[in-house]
């Protein structure tokens, strides 16, 4: 059974064999981006998906003001673009890099040929779709339904699992608040509180859980629903 409150549940790319990893990381350009850089715009209508080879990407929205709301930290093995593939949607988010990052870009063209041709791809896609948006479901509850400092905890929680294997989430507070829709006074003193109980370590541009097991225990005991 998949463990929802695991810190590194698989990617995409861990649910495939390992020679359909190799054909799909040929099929595509890897660019490279540093850190902050946009990679894509919401709104972009160019069909074709996006996997991260390396480093990470913030998913959100850019605001008049330019303030950036997160919704997502996906780290190696995760991928964006799917609406544009299948929905001929335009892209929902604005994605940029966190910290220097390797995309491969793959067209639409060429990823359907592979889509078509393997099963194995379209199981994968569907078991991380669906499992980004019982966590996405699961944010918003905590945000509407928990205390400050719960819903901090959780929702820290929730976005570091897609990040990769990384006990480091690199994220300004000002945009952590802004994810949480409060204010950074409001995230600091949640933050402070979850530093105490031994949960987080904050630095500069940074939140670091020391002992991630304690984190997902502390989480899973205090953030259920009612």
């Amino acid at each position: 059974m998949l463990d929802l409150l695991a810190k590194n549940t698989p990617s995409f790319m861990d649910h495939l064999s390992d020679n359909l990893r190799d054909e799909i990381s040929r099929a595509g350009t890897i660019v490279r981006y540093q850190d902050g850089q946009l990679i894509h715009n919401r709104g972009d209508m160019k069909p074709g998906i996006s996997i991260v080879v390396s480093g990470a990407v913030q998913v959100g929205i850019f605001g008049e003001d330019g303030t950036f709301i997160m919704t997502s930290h996906l780290g190696m093995g995760q991928t964006f673009g799917e609406f544009t593939l299948f929905a001929n949607l335009p892209r929902t988010h604005d994605i940029t890099a966190a910290g220097d990052t390797q995309i491969n870009q793959i067209p639409a063209q060429t990823f359907h040929r592979l889509y078509d041709a393997r099963p194995e791809i379209s199981r994968a896609l569907l078991t991380t779709s669906l499992v980004r948006t019982h966590r996405l479901l699961e944010m918003m509850d905590a945000m509407r339904r928990l205390p400050m400092r719960e819903r901090t905890a959780k929702v820290l929680w929730t976005l570091i699992q897609t990040a990769g294997d990384v006990d480091k989430f690199e994220c300004r507070q000002s945009d952590l608040a802004f994810a949480l829709g409060v204010s950074r006074t409001s995230l600091s003193t949640a933050l402070k509180q979850l530093a105490v109980l031994g949960l987080v370590k904050t630095g500069y541009g940074q939140i670091t859980l020391p002992d991630p097991e304690k984190m997902k225990d502390w989480v899973g005991a205090h953030c259920a629903a009612a």
